[in-house]
């Protein structure tokens, strides 16, 4: 099966999240993390060997940041859980109808 790349952003509402990949030792050394989403620049910066990899644990470190990404769009802080579920399937279905590239991604990774 052919690999396909992760694209270079997401459309979430109106904003336009770009996905960077960082060098996972940089990733490591600066915070001990995987992924993270900044939303002053609309950025998420993702482990570059785990996408590089592919896979289901690509697909979750992705899905996890855009969920932060969406956490912050909607505003859910102090929301309760019904609130947040339901902003969070609310976007992230938006995501999937308006982003083609990335669900193409997501499933090729998937299967």
């Amino acid at each position: 099966m052919k690999k396909i790349e992760l694209p270079e952003f997401v459309r979430l509402s109106h904003y336009r999240i770009k996905l960077i990949k960082i060098n996972s030792h940089i990733c490591y050394e600066i915070g001990e993390q995987q992924g993270s989403f900044h939303s002053k620049q609309m950025i998420i910066y993702l482990d570059e060997d785990i996408i590089e990899e592919g896979g289901s644990i690509a697909v979750d470190l992705v899905k996890h940041e855009i969920l932060h990404a969406v956490f912050y769009v909607r505003q859910l802080e102090g929301k309760n859980e019904e609130d947040i579920v339901n902003g969070m399937a609310t976007h992230y279905t938006e995501i999937e109808k308006n982003n083609p590239d990335y669900v193409r991604w997501k499933l090729n990774n998937l299967n």
